[in-house]
């Protein structure tokens, strides 16, 4: 009786450990096949060797790995490819530690290997601060984890510290286990002291997150008068007085994926139409603005080029289950009654066509044509153009366009991805065993030809402004000097 039991005992662990190594593989297994039948270039930065010597370092480490550790991996994984539209989805799993340990109104910067309190809603006596540690763990390893749980689109290296300091107190808190933040600071005297901040729950934490970024329309004008497009934008002082530069507009667009089409359209066209009456210098503000649909892109591109253009130049998509079921779905009623009407002279109707009846497993380039200068309806005033670490996919190739055509400088950081082009058109997918949700690119958006995506780098500013979160006073000053040269005569 005692041998049976000790056999069971020992079939039972080797059942587990199979249990546990079919997890791995299942897991790695489903992300490798869906890289490779998803995307139509998946290795055109990295090469294949690089993907397979990165995924069998993630098959050793994977078992004795728990589940956030396991989020790093997949995420430090995906990285290779150099593609910030394949990465695992930081929604979903920030989502969880707030739903678990809550959440802290508080933003951090990331400068090197430094981390910095950038500004806080419960304690904004210690914006601007170097923290050394937080929750015991020391500042340069919390940032080397926020760092391999960002996305990456090319060697960004600005962009990729941009977008990991969003995920800096979701890793800490999931990773102790607790929900209090002790941030170890360095004091006026130089010398290390402790503040505890408390996490809170959905609603508190939202009250405090709308402190530190105040809701604003996604195309927000300012005037040089201070004047916003229609009344109620007038009366946010706050925000007016944050966007206002004297003798300019300033245009700010946070996304060209948010709120209706419509509205976009209109204030953009409503906006052009007062600023061509002022005749004033135009200051296009796209940092934060993460990118979004082509065509919003396009409209912006299309009020200001004074040269012909094809943007984006072509998109290279490959047909798989997810986009043949996502694209079947939307080709129905009047989607498909406009596309079938179009077909002829919209670009956006024959990707739409094409795409919908692609063979599985088929890849389609589909080339754009120019677009040509609208004339009267053009602004041909002085622009310029605001971008950061944080500006990314369309806003990239817009930023590519403006600078290659020389229609005026580009001030700030470098931008998240270079003007070639970047990968697009992302589907979730959820790793079979772990639940590990993932975002993989499908679609090449090519801004201009290249037949070298592995040497691409971000597009530089043709006047960098390094650390503006910290610096004000250096944007003021640079915008003045730029506004002053454009209106002489």
């Amino acid at each position: 009786m005692r041998l049976s039991r000790t056999a069971a005992l020992w079939v039972f662990i080797l059942l587990m450990g199979e249990n546990t190594s079919y997890q791995a593989q299942a897991d790695l297994d489903s992300l490798d096949a869906w890289v490779r039948t998803m995307h139509p270039a998946p290795f055109l930065r990295c090469g294949e060797q690089a993907w397979v010597e990165m995924l069998d370092d993630t098959r050793e480490m994977w078992l004795d790995a728990n589940h956030l550790e396991r989020i790093r991996a997949t995420n430090r994984l995906l990285q290779v490819l150099q593609d910030s539209h394949s990465s695992v989805s930081p929604w979903h799993w920030v989502f969880d530690v707030e739903r678990e340990y809550g959440s802290i109104p508080i933003q951090w910067a990331i400068e090197g290997r430094a981390l910095w309190v950038q500004a806080s809603a419960d304690s904004p006596g210690i914006d601007g601060t170097r923290v050394l540690a937080l929750n015991g763990i020391p500042a340069e390893a919390c940032i080397e984890a926020a760092l391999d749980l960002a996305c990456m689109e090319g060697p960004s290296v600005t962009a990729t510290s941009r977008n990991a300091a969003h995920l800096v107190t979701a890793w800490v808190l999931g990773t102790t286990q607790r929900d209090t933040l002790t941030l170890t600071l360095v004091g006026p005297a130089g010398l290390p002291h402790d503040i505890h901040l408390a996490t809170q729950g959905w609603w508190k934490s939202a009250q405090g997150w709308a402190q530190l970024s105040p809701r604003q329309p996604v195309v927000d004008w300012t005037f040089p008068d201070g004047s916003g497009l229609t009344r109620r934008d007038t009366r946010r002082t706050t925000l007016r007085t944050a966007s206002l530069h004297p003798g300019a507009a300033t245009l700010k667009i946070t996304s060209f994926a948010s709120g209706p089409w419509f509205r976009y359209g209109n204030r953009l066209r409503k906006g052009f139409s007062v600023l061509q009456q002022l005749n004033c210098p135009l200051v296009i503000d796209l940092r934060g603005n993460l990118g979004g649909m082509s065509t919003r892109m396009e409209l912006l591109w299309k009020s200001i080029a004074l040269e012909r253009r094809a943007l984006p130049f072509a998109l290279v998509a490959k047909q798989s289950t997810s986009t043949l079921k996502a694209q079947r779905k939307g080709y129905r009623g009047l989607r498909k009654r406009w596309v079938d009407k179009h077909l002829a002279d919209s670009p956006e109707a024959q990707y739409v066509h094409r795409m919908v009846h692609l063979p599985l497993g088929s890849v389609d380039t589909l080339t754009f044509p120019v677009h040509y200068v609208l004339g009267s309806t053009v602004f041909r005033g002085p622009v310029c153009v605001l971008m950061d670490g944080e500006s990314a996919s369309a806003t990239v190739s817009f930023a590519g366009a403006f600078q290659d055509t020389k229609r005026g400088p580009i001030m700030g950081e470098p931008c998240m991805g270079p003007s070639v082009g970047t990968m697009g058109n992302p589907y979730l997918k959820t790793l079979p065993r772990s639940g590990i949700v993932v975002s993989l690119a499908t679609a090449v958006f090519m801004a201009q030809p290249c037949e070298a995506w592995s040497t691409t780098t971000p597009i530089q500013p043709d006047i960098l402004l390094p650390s503006l979160w910290n610096q004000p006073k250096l944007l003021e000053e640079s915008l003045a000097r730029w506004i002053e040269e454009a209106q002489r005569p």
